[in-house]
């Protein structure tokens, strides 16, 4: 299989797992929900204009657009068709629903006036490759707003299989700071990211596989060893996990949350 070819089977992959997800996705989605909710307050979008959520998912943030932002043409975009079918038909917006990819978006070169983009981007293949077709998109004065994640995102899982199953990985892999900033700069003149810790807690590390699973998120190489995983290995990564327990909270998962606000779009 060539790089072209693993990368179709790839974004195949992301689709089918977010597809699946998308009936039950909102009521596992904490995370999600609260660093939407951080983007838009964060947002420096004027009113009006032509807007599009990338990679939508299943909508949460498309009625908060339409109200605050009041857009002329809100469009909203997904990379998986169960998505863009559950945010038609749950969200009551009025908007251009589009499938497509975060890197290849039909719509016309400087057609828009902001993109907001949340939690989306760190499972592109080229997150280079989503910048230069955000900066496509947008007209000179134009802004995107994106939420993603960074390195030291769920360090306590990472480090927990790493002592129970040394020398294979199971969480995904996250851009550093500078390399986030670096990719994105392929697009933009101006990038700013900053970038916030946000801790959730659960009962138990079982809970948050749970939740990864529900949400589709879950390691995107995991069908590459998943036979070999025997429960002994399980039961060590949980003994590992259980170790960060607070007797108040249970156990945390920490996610490094960066917000980038992208201007100067490269023409």
């Amino acid at each position: 299989m060539n790089a072209r070819q693993f990368n179709q089977v790839s974004r195949q992959r992301v689709s089918d797992d977010f597809g699946a997800a998308a009936e039950s996705y909102d009521a596992a989605a904490r995370l999600q929900q609260r660093v939407a909710l951080d983007l838009l307050a964060r947002m420096e979008a004027p009113s009006g204009g032509v807007g599009l959520d990338l990679g939508c998912g299943t909508g949460f943030s498309l009625p908060e657009l339409e109200r605050e932002l009041a857009p002329e043409e809100l469009i909203a975009a997904d990379l998986s068709p169960g998505m863009v079918d559950y945010a038609r038909a749950h969200r009551g917006v009025d908007a251009r629903w589009l499938v497509a990819d975060a890197a290849n978006v039909p719509l016309a070169p400087g057609s828009l006036d902001w993109i907001q983009s949340s939690l989306m981007i760190q499972w592109c293949e080229d997150t280079g490759a989503v910048a230069r077709e955000m900066a496509r998109l947008l007209k000179p004065g134009g802004g995107a707003h994106l939420a993603t994640l960074v390195d030291g995102t769920l360090t306590e899982l990472e480090s927990a299989w790493a002592e129970a199953d040394p020398g294979r990985r199971h969480v995904n892999r996250f851009l550093t700071r500078a390399e986030l900033e670096a990719r994105l700069a392929e697009g933009f003149e101006r990038v700013t990211v900053d970038v916030e810790p946000l801790v959730l807690w659960y009962p138990d590390v079982m809970a948050l596989l749970g939740e990864l699973k529900t949400l589709g998120a879950r390691y995107k190489d995991e069908h590459r060893h998943r036979g070999a995983l025997g429960p002994g290995r399980l039961r060590a990564m949980r003994r590992a996990y259980d170790r960060h327990r607070d007797s108040r909270y249970g156990v945390p998962a920490t996610w490094q949350v960066a917000f980038a606000h992208l201007t100067g779009p490269r023409q």
